[in-house]
């Protein structure tokens, strides 16, 4: 009777002893493996460079251009930065240029120092050690589960499935009900579940569209691990590239969250910056962004997880978010991490039970990015190896999309893991923008009011 017990246990502690050397082995590969190579310098995008640093000479701002640079360096303050250590991050994207940028930056900021201080590590998105925390065989087969179960929902609305001719684990699925004007909804998806995220079972049904292309990621998922070679993993350029391909520059909107936004960012440089036809009809007429990350260099402070404890970020980031708020303890921790704080809060609460509802979200964010996203071991690739800026963002067009009313721009205020903030005072003054009080990164996908306002906009 107590064999089959323990032959199951067995097999179990066999199984989870194999994916724990296979992630082992995939890991010290991706740490060996040399720095991808970097694109030639970009022309249009070192003119634009200074212009997102908000480092423009005369007028410029220096709480702006101060985080700027400190989200290149992972919070590291400006006056503590070797000089040289600014000069070579700033020939990465500028070249030539780079001289000039480093003296516009001295005469906002002030001068640099001449030497590193202390045994302080700078580390700089692109060119830092890869990282990661191995995810058990059940939580791995749990998430397979529900993508299985994710596809197949897909199947009974009638998509489709083809794959991508050039990047193997890239598909896309495809739905046209009927003869319709409307162009198709291209979605891309962020980085977590991937097909069985709320993007996919509540939002995109509740739109209604008859015409859809979803651009399907499926090393975005978290738990994936590559069979061998990390470096396999398609960057945001590769990825625009494949899905512009796809398109035939047919007209289509658009509709991303996250790191999807950053496809997209790159995806309508490819599409309208390159028109041969200027009086030919836009070929992205409308775009949703929700938790962008295409408007500001490098993520804001979440990312830094990735070279800080979850618990000295958690306290910084609760002393800024919620004044005069205590000390937290490992039980509201684990409390929080296991059951979400509330996505859809009322907008009318009272300032103190707004407070309790930031303060939630912080610690959710906090703890369970680092753990499920940031200690992931591809998401740990794609930002310290492949996560380029002059690859997604914006150019001005996303900026000019949000000026003509051709683009909506959904945050949440506690989203640490963008400057929610600072996008609010910069684009909800030119365009169309929808504020999200109280919630934190994600909750877009569960609203009702944002399905709704995003069909509208839409439409």
């Amino acid at each position: 009777m107590n064999v089959l017990p323990r032959r199951v246990l067995g097999a179990y502690f066999v199984a989870e002893g194999t994916g724990f050397a296979h992630h082992w082995y995939v890991k010290r590969r991706a740490k060996k493996a040399p720095p991808p190579e970097l694109p030639p310098v970009d022309e249009e995008y070192g003119q634009n460079f200074m212009n997102l640093a908000r480092c423009q000479g005369q007028g410029s701002d220096p709480l702006a251009c101060a985080r700027f640079v400190r989200h290149a360096f992972f919070g590291a303050p400006p006056e503590a930065l070797p000089r040289e250590a600014v000069h070579t991050w700033l020939q990465s994207h500028l070249g030539a240029a780079s001289d000039d940028a480093l003296t516009a930056l001295e005469a906002t900021l002030g001068h640099f120092s001449p030497t590193r201080r202390g045994s302080t590590s700078f580390f700089v998105y692109g060119q830092g050690a890869v990282e990661a925390w191995y995810k058990p065989l059940l939580l791995r087969s749990f998430m397979e589960a529900q993508r299985f179960l994710a596809r197949r929902r897909l199947k009974q609305q009638g998509f489709r499935e083809t794959r991508d001719p050039t990047i193997p684990e890239l598909s896309y699925w495809e739905r046209c009900e009927g003869e319709t004007d409307e162009p198709p909804l291209l979605v891309l998806h962020g980085y977590g579940r991937g097909l069985a995220s709320p993007l996919f079972d509540g939002m995109l049904p509740a739109l209604g569209r008859r015409r859809v292309i979803i651009a399907d990621c499926g090393w975005l998922l978290v738990t994936r691990v590559p069979l061998r070679d990390l470096a396999t993993v398609p960057t945001v350029r590769q990825i625009a590239e494949a899905v512009a391909a796809r398109l035939e520059r047919q007209p289509v909107d658009i509709l991303a969250h996250s790191f999807g936004t950053a496809v997209a960012s790159a995806l309508i440089q490819k599409l309208e910056v390159h028109e041969v036809q200027p009086t030919k009809s836009a070929v992205v007429r409308r775009a949703v962004l929700m938790d962008p990350m295409c408007f500001v260099p490098g993520i804001s402070k979440q990312a830094q997880l990735l070279r800080r404890t979850p618990m000295d970020l958690t306290t910084e980031l609760l002393s800024e978010t919620v004044p005069g708020s205590s000390g937290f303890s490992m039980w509201e921790v684990l409390r929080n991490v296991v059951n979400r704080p509330d996505p859809c809060v009322s907008a009318s609460l009272d300032e103190e039970t707004a407070a309790a509802e930031r303060r939630k979200w912080i610690i959710h964010q906090t703890y369970f990015f680092n753990y499920f996203i940031f200690r992931d071991l591809v998401y740990s690739w794609v930002n310290n190896r492949a996560l380029f800026g002059p690859d997604y963002l914006d150019r001005g067009l996303l900026r000019e999309l949000n000026r003509q009313r051709r683009l909506l721009t959904i945050v949440a205020e506690t989203d640490t893991m963008i400057p929610a903030s600072q996008l609010r005072a910069e684009l909800a003054s030119e365009g169309s923008f929808m504020w999200l009080p109280t919630v934190g990164h994600g909750a877009c996908q569960h609203r009702e009011d944002v399905w709704l306002r995003v069909q509208d906009f839409l439409r």
